[in-house]
């Protein structure tokens, strides 16, 4: 690309190692700077967009860029520009704020914000024709205009439709609590991160054990979004093992579960947590759990391991551990299937009471059901809040846990001091 008259070169990032949408629309801005020609820039719309405005491949770290490329066109483009363009725009921006932190910084980033980041977003927000977009943008950057009107923002919580891509979010609080996924790409890594009040506590990536076999393309199998909880579940193979991850937020509750299920036969099996820049990690002491604490020590959070036994002395089948930059829960294998859940709670009341689990019984007919066939646990703080956490890993049936008869494939439940079943989240079979 040839030298930009108007100064582009300044506001557009390298392109050295970056995803091909951001090197295209620079060319096509530039074309559209140098000479006027919106054919390039309505190109890339159509192709590296689609109808709602959402990137088809373009790296989720990179949206803002490309909307800071858009904007750099429309300010300082010499005709007059096309309203046409604004329509997919609109989506775009829409799915810019979605998977953003409400600093402006993308999820699964480690860079600093963009210093024009807060005018990009606004001058979009502001142009465009949806007037809850500008909404979001006055909560996270506040300014001092007069005449600001409210509107309802657009739904925070997301899901893509046949490819594994959420934002698990209630809201657009400044400190509120997200949880995003990025398995577009063919891989068992997957771009994750989980937020809590404003504190990412683990991300940007999710891995299993490195498998020198074939991964095919992974597929969502639900998607779920209440008031009371978001939910993602998608499934891949490595080989001739079926992996299936589970992602839940549950809202206002400061609470997020993480689980993988591997069908196959495997002697263990692990999955891999990154750890972001800032926070540290320690074991608690005599238990299974970690602490995660943010930089500065105020904000903590704690992680733990429900299928293994809660105290440290018992490792032999499995055990939470940090390594290097990530959190990594390994657990052997007990039967032609096994799950990994892993729940992290960020509430700073909870986090001062001692939590206990353990696994519970699980019956069928009067029998009890092996370990591949079916889980639950009982999760305690105090003595005021307990959570149970149930999964069929077999076929679903009609299955009987702390008096408690379901069906239901997955289900997370409040579990009352009168020893009521309370669901928070629940799929059926």
């Amino acid at each position: 690309m040839g030298p930009v008259r108007t100064g582009l070169s300044a506001m557009i990032a390298r392109t050295e190692g970056v995803d091909l949408g951001l090197p295209t629309l620079e060319r096509a801005v530039a074309a559209w700077i140098d000479a006027g020609d919106e054919q390039p820039i309505r190109r890339w719309l159509e192709r590296a967009l689609d109808q709602d405005g959402l990137p088809r491949d373009t790296a989720v770290t990179d949206w803002v860029e490309c909307l800071s490329l858009l904007s750099a066109a429309q300010r300082t483009g010499r005709s007059p520009w096309p309203v046409d363009f604004d329509a997919r725009i609109e989506g775009l921006l829409r799915f810019v704020l979605r998977f953003c932190r409400p600093t402006g910084r993308p999820v699964f980033s480690a860079c600093a914000v963009r210093p024009d980041t807060n005018r990009v977003l606004r001058d979009w927000a502001t142009s465009l024709a949806d007037p809850g977009l500008a909404t979001v943008v006055n909560w996270w950057f506040p300014s001092d205009s007069k005449g600001q009107t409210f509107a309802a923002p657009p739904l925070p919580a997301w899901s893509m439709s046949g490819r594994p891509l959420a934002m698990l979010r209630a809201n657009w609080a400044t400190k509120g609590d997200l949880l995003a996924i990025d398995h577009r790409h063919r891989d068992d890594r997957c771009a994750f991160e989980l937020l809590g009040r404003g504190q990412t506590w683990l991300g940007p990536s999710w891995r299993s054990v490195a498998l020198n076999e074939p991964v095919t393309a992974a597929r969502p199998t639900c998607w779920q979004s209440s008031s009371s909880a978001d939910l993602l579940e998608w499934a891949f193979r490595v080989g001739e093992t079926r992996a299936v991850r589970l992602a839940v937020l549950l809202r206002g509750r400061c609470l997020a579960l993480i689980g993988e299920q591997v069908d196959g036969k495997t002697l263990s099996h692990e999955i891999r947590l990154a750890i972001p820049e800032g926070v540290t990690v320690e074991p608690i002491a005599e238990s299974q759990a970690l602490t995660l604490t943010a930089k500065g020590g105020r904000a903590r959070a704690r992680a733990f391991p429900l299928a293994l036994p809660g105290r440290p002395d018992n490792t032999a089948s499995g055990a939470l551990e940090h390594a290097g930059n990530e959190v990594v829960l390994r657990q052997s294998a007990r039967g032609r299937r096994s799950w990994l859940p892993l729940v992290v709670s960020w509430d700073p009341e909870r986090n001062r009471k001692p939590a206990h689990w353990r696994t519970l019984t699980v019956s069928e007919k009067s029998k009890v059901c092996p370990p591949d066939v079916a889980f639950a646990a009982r999760l305690s703080w105090g003595r005021d809040e307990t959570l149970l956490v149930y999964r069929s890993l077999a076929r679903p049936a009609l299955r009987a846990f702390l008096g408690h008869q379901t069906r239901a494939r997955f289900l997370i439940a409040r579990f009352t001091s009168d020893g009521k079943v309370e669901p928070i989240v629940k799929l059926d079979e």
